[in-house]
């Protein structure tokens, strides 16, 4: 049995991912997109939600993202973001040494927050049969996997958004071809802030003033996203779960912000909570939703707080 005809029966019947709405749907729904309001100052974790995340914590202590991305997407930058650090990834391979040449099967972690484990399908860009038939393959093989914490768990699939032509043939492929199970894929856009001049010259062909159409072209920006860019990975046959729009220098006026929902990657103190909020809301299971939340450090009270909606009574590991 070939992988893509593999994912395809253990997809939905619409042929979706997971719970993603089938192809009318998703025309209909808009995507999950994290709010600035997701993330807000909460109280501590009640003694029942603390027990529960204990309990998660002992059973299933690793949660297992494979990112992909061409080599300029700033890949490295989402996963110290999201692990709050600046230090450097450790690469091992299966037998636990440390590797430095590429392979998708090593895990990359990071000493502050060994809770995540990485997999990077670095050279993916290249668009060819053979390195979307490796990724198919590292999907299928961690889905037979019988412990959850050797299992893939997440998908995030990193576009920048500063060349010329917003996706590249790897990126077409793998949404039209790859199926991955019930496992989400969340897209992020990065360096959304290069649209911002694309806006600023569509601004100035429509008549506006230098300065009206600096003020304006964030906000443009994403009116153009909306209308010729998010489409056409959300009419593909294998959809993403949701996606989330990094820039590296937010709007600083408080109506711009609210209204991008983008995150500044040049702040030290960024967190990605929109990639973290985006991420807890498209993974079905309570339990590996519990588990992400748990090893997410930042923001982890308020992760905790949207995601448990009722007691975690089972588990499988």
């Amino acid at each position: 049995m070939s992988v893509l005809r593999y994912f395809r029966r253990s997809s939905s019947p619409s042929g979706s991912r997971g719970s993603t709405p089938s192809l009318d749907e998703s025309r209909r729904i808009q995507a999950p997109f994290a709010q600035a309001s997701d993330i807000q100052t909460s109280q501590p974790l009640s003694s029942k939600d603390k027990y529960v995340a204990d309990r998660t914590r002992l059973l299933c202590e690793r949660f297992r993202i494979l990112i992909i991305g061409r080599a300029n997407a700033g890949k490295t930058t989402i996963l110290q973001k999201v692990c709050g650090t600046t230090e450097a990834p450790i690469t091992r391979n299966a037998k636990g040494k440390k590797r430095g040449l590429h392979d998708i099967k090593n895990e990359m972690t990071f000493e502050s927050n060994p809770g995540f484990v990485f997999h990077d399908s670095r050279g993916f860009e290249s668009g060819g049969r053979d390195e979307l038939d490796d990724v198919q393959a590292f999907i299928m093989s961690r889905s037979q996997e019988v412990k959850l914490q050797d299992q893939l768990h997440a998908i995030w699939y990193c576009i920048p958004m500063g060349d010329d032509r917003p996706f590249t043939r790897a990126e077409i492929l793998f949404f039209s071809e790859c199926g991955t199970g019930s496992v989400p894929v969340i897209v992020i856009f990065t360096k959304f802030d290069a649209m911002d001049d694309k806006a600023f010259a569509e601004l100035l062909n429509q008549g506006f003033s230098d300065d009206a159409a600096r003020v304006q072209a964030p906000s443009h920006a994403l009116t153009m996203f909306e209308k010729d860019i998010k489409n056409i990975l959300y009419e593909t046959e294998y959809p993403p779960k949701g996606h989330v729009l990094l820039r590296g220098e937010l709007a600083r006026k408080n109506d711009i912000q609210e209204l991008t929902q983008t995150a500044d990657m040049n702040d030290p103190q960024a967190t990605c909570n929109e990639l973290v909020a985006c991420t807890a809301n498209a993974i079905d299971d309570e339990a590996l939703k519990l588990l992400f939340v748990i090893v997410q450090r930042i923001n982890l009270t308020v992760c905790m707080q949207s995601a448990v909606h009722e007691p975690v009574n089972h588990l499988t590991i």
